[in-house]
């Protein structure tokens, strides 16, 4: 692949957004792809890689050449170039790179943190928590995340979606350990797709896949879905209430639920109503309706960073104590909206147990009115799945 200047400095000109400007790398690849609508598949593709590449091993990258962070040059990418196994382009300033030298430098860093590049504040926080085993899980947190897809099994088959692609050459293969899931092997543009544009499938990772069946869903029941965002819950919900029933999803944001409001149409569901949560009055009106509550609640997203490998890098110990006391708020402000016999799902896509079955605890100790009946520890160590937690609880 012939490599051109303007790709590689947009590539560093990301970087430098993304860690001095505070941008999320999503947005910020999405903003460059964008605005560069004559890259073609292999410079897009390569742009995003090496981007999200950069960000994953940050720390590490810059141990291995022996300086601190700063906006980085063209030269800061040859360290990537080497761990992918590339040959280097031919710029001036990659003239006295050394593959060797990496290979040697790399071979002497021997802290947890900087081996697996995470900030050592945050490395020592997780482990804290988690005990030992989080020296072998954090390795998969670097390990790129796979595109899977979910069916739309009101519309297609699992079986005969996978049949569909491959006639369109995009090969996959039913995701394990999950009723509807596809891993796609090689990443392409699938919402171009006919098949997405007519709701056949979703994007949704395996681990999001398992929360909505965990909730014991039955067609005709009133679910509400309390932390709805843009709906990829929701939506697998309505799925297996066969669009019977009714789904009240709310959120705090508007644009989000006009978002769920679009993908709903496109799935076909006619059984969700979008709710913007606009005061507590919003939450008190719906006291004792709820079969299933579910609240996916805001996180850390210590679960997810193969997908946002930012994240590491822009949390703060003032942010997780910011969103542990809103998680405590919602399980104490939501939960009345479970009716008597009802179940509510608490779940969040992080590792910290502090989030998760302390969150849990605490709320049972001052509520005796539910009872805890399972609950789930799920790690990015199987292909297709991210860290999530799930607890399911019974109003009795």
């Amino acid at each position: 692949m012939k490599y051109h200047r303007h790709l590689l400095q947009s590539c560093t000109d990301a970087l430098g957004a993304i860690f001095y400007e505070d941008r999320y790398a999503d947005k910020c690849i999405e903003y460059y792809l964008r605005n560069n609508k004559k890259w073609g598949g292999r410079d897009r593709r390569f742009f995003a890689e090496t981007v999200y590449d950069c960000v994953r091993w940050w720390s590490r990258d810059w141990a291995i050449i022996g300086q601190k962070p700063t906006r980085p040059d063209l030269a800061f990418l040859s360290v990537s170039f080497w761990r992918r196994g590339m040959p280097l382009p031919d710029f001036p300033e990659f003239e006295n790179v050394s593959y060797m030298e990496f290979a040697k430098s790399a071979a002497h860093l021997t802290e947890p943190h900087i081996q697996q590049a995470f900030p050592r504040w945050l490395y020592k926080k997780v482990h804290t928590e988690l005990g030992d085993f989080w020296h072998e899980v954090a390795p998969y947190f670097n390990v790129t995340n796979q595109l899977v897809i979910r069916a739309n099994t009101q519309k297609i088959s699992r079986q005969e979606l996978i049949k569909k692609l491959a006639e369109q050459d995009i090969q996959g293969q039913a995701l394990q350990g999950t009723d509807a899931g596809i891993v796609i092997f090689e990443r392409t543009n699938i919402f171009r797709l006919e098949l997405f544009r007519k709701g056949f499938f979703e994007v949704q990772d395996g681990a999001s896949q398992q929360v909505a069946p965990y909730m014991q869903i039955e067609p005709g029941q009133r679910v509400i879905d309390a932390c709805a965002g843009a709906g990829g819950k929701t939506l697998h919900i309505a799925d297996l209430m066969q669009n019977k029933g009714k789904i009240v999803s709310l959120d705090i944001h508007q644009w989000k639920l006009d978002q769920l409001k679009l993908r709903a149409r496109r799935n076909s569901y006619s059984n969700i109503e979008m709710k913007t949560i606009e005061g507590s009055k919003t939450i008190k009106r719906m006291k004792g309706t709820a079969d299933r509550l579910l609240l996916d609640v805001p996180c850390t997203g210590l679960g997810v960073l193969r997908r946002n490998p930012d994240t590491k890098w822009k949390l703060t110990d003032q942010s997780i104590k910011e969103v542990i006391e809103l998680q405590k708020q919602l399980l104490q402000d939501y939960s009345p909206m479970v009716k008597s016999g009802g179940l509510m799902l608490y779940s969040t896509c992080s590792v910290l147990p502090s989030e998760n079955q302390g969150q849990i605890e605490g709320f049972l100790q001052s509520h005796s009115e539910f009872t805890l009946l399972k609950q789930r520890h799920l790690y990015p160590t199987r292909p297709g799945f991210d860290g999530f937690f799930m607890a399911l609880l019974q109003k009795n």
